[in-house]
């Protein structure tokens, strides 16, 4: 089911310039912003990071071809990524996929502060004329033990809601992904906090996939999304 939070259908209304530039045939560029998952912390190599498998998902959809690019500094909070927002839009993206709220509890912010930053951070991106989505934080040993993890997650969600912002429940799945392949969350996320191979392959390829089903072009999901396959 298209996961979108707080919009109403897939299509040109969720986003209007991805969905254009692909059915037009243009090319598409996409800033990928946020902290360690983002830099491809715990992968291998840059090839098994998540910029590259969701540009290798995404290129069959963008005949005028696709660029990802990733603008992610592991440990970021919100305070130290809102002084990157203008490096990131000098790229001028036409769509934002935005990581966020994972180090902020760990360090002890202010969840208020953390939302107020948040969204005049996201009317920021906005107004560039971007598309822009959020994707939550990640299951994990490490947060699901800091007793200020709830509330910023909530806090995620709830921007999405109020602004209208298409979310990615990146949570909701890895711990699906968990009970259905039978693993434990260490096994995508071995130092408890980072993702690993398995686990960015897994995240690329879903969010790739829901960012074509969000765009209502044909042959979207069954098309690009493989699964785990392991």
């Amino acid at each position: 089911m298209t996961d979108t939070t707080g919009t109403d259908a897939a299509g040109a209304d969720v986003l209007p310039r991805l969905t254009r530039l692909l059915r037009e045939g243009k090319g598409v560029r996409i800033a990928l912003f946020g902290s360690s998952t983002i830099e491809g912390v715990g992968a291998s190599t840059p090839a098994h990071a998540l910029s590259a498998i969701m540009h290798a998902v995404l290129a069959p959809f963008a005949p005028g071809g696709v660029e990802v690019i990733g603008h992610g500094v592991g440990g970021d909070d919100a305070e130290a990524m809102h002084a990157r927002v203008g490096g990131m839009l000098a790229d001028r993206p036409d769509l934002i996929v935005w990581q966020t709220g994972s180090n902020d509890p760990l360090r002890g912010d202010d969840v208020g502060a953390f939302i107020a930053r948040t969204r005049d951070d996201l009317a920021q991106m906005r107004a560039s004329g971007a598309d822009v989505v959020l994707m939550d934080q990640q299951y994990c040993p490490v947060l699901e033990t800091c007793p200020a993890f709830p509330a910023f997650r909530e806090a995620v969600h709830h921007i999405a809601q109020q602004d209208h912002v298409p979310l990615f429940t990146r949570y909701v799945r890895m711990k699906s992904w968990c009970a259905e392949l039978g693993l434990e969350p260490v096994a995508l996320s071995p130092d408890g906090l980072h993702l690993n191979d398995r686990g960015y392959r897994l995240l690329g390829e879903a969010l790739a996939a829901w960012l074509i089903e969000l765009t209502g072009l044909p042959g979207g999901v069954a098309s690009c999304y493989q699964g785990d396959g392991a």
